[in-house]
């Protein structure tokens, strides 16, 4: 069940992104025409697409710690630096974590943790009009996390699957917090 909740909140949050465009370009009847095809194509794309099954286990939720410490990491070097080179930075160096770790004990979650924290880099991407403080950044970036950890089997291969978890889980943190406050 929850993998197909997974797979459906997936969906959700790419065409809910594609319409948010469209709705803000509806004057532009080429531009609309392009996100309708675009759209078209997706829903084949992912109707085709294979889908594996894989039991989760208590080291995965780890993965939910290295998306929020890739969204801390990049959101502080954001602040100086700007989003790309916060994000690119964060990401190439958690690409050499697997290279320094040699234990066969840990080798399949430590193969898992640069995807884990460039999705966490793409959180503290977040521009700090959006972001106001740290604990936005580590709400957003847990509820990334948790969307990652539902969604490790689901749309492998497909670009786009990391920068659309982030974009759900600061789409989410924001919706949250301008509930509550």
């Amino acid at each position: 069940m929850l993998r197909r909740l997974a797979f459906f909140l997936f969906l959700f949050l790419q065409f809910s992104f594609l319409f948010s465009i469209l709705f803000e370009k509806l004057e532009t009847p080429f531009l609309v025409g392009i996100i309708l095809v675009l759209s078209g194509l997706l829903s084949f794309a992912y109707y085709q697409s294979p889908r594996s099954e894989e039991r989760f286990f208590i080291k995965d939720s780890f993965l939910i710690l290295f998306v929020v410490s890739g969204a801390i990491i990049s959101y502080l070097i954001n602040l100086k630096m700007g989003p790309v080179i916060a994000a690119g930075a964060t990401g190439t160096v958690a690409s050499f974590i697997p290279s320094f770790i040699k234990s066969e004990k840990r080798k399949g979650l430590v193969k898992e943790v640069p995807a884990a924290v460039y999705c966490g880099a793409f959180v503290g991407m977040t521009a700090p009009a959006v972001a106001g403080n740290l604990h936005f950044i580590i709400f957003a970036g847990f509820i990334a996390g948790t969307f990652l950890l539902l969604a490790k089997n689901i749309f492998n291969g497909f670009g786009g699957k990391l920068g659309t978890i982030a974009f759900g889980g600061v789409a989410l943190a924001s919706a949250v917090i301008y509930w509550i406050f």
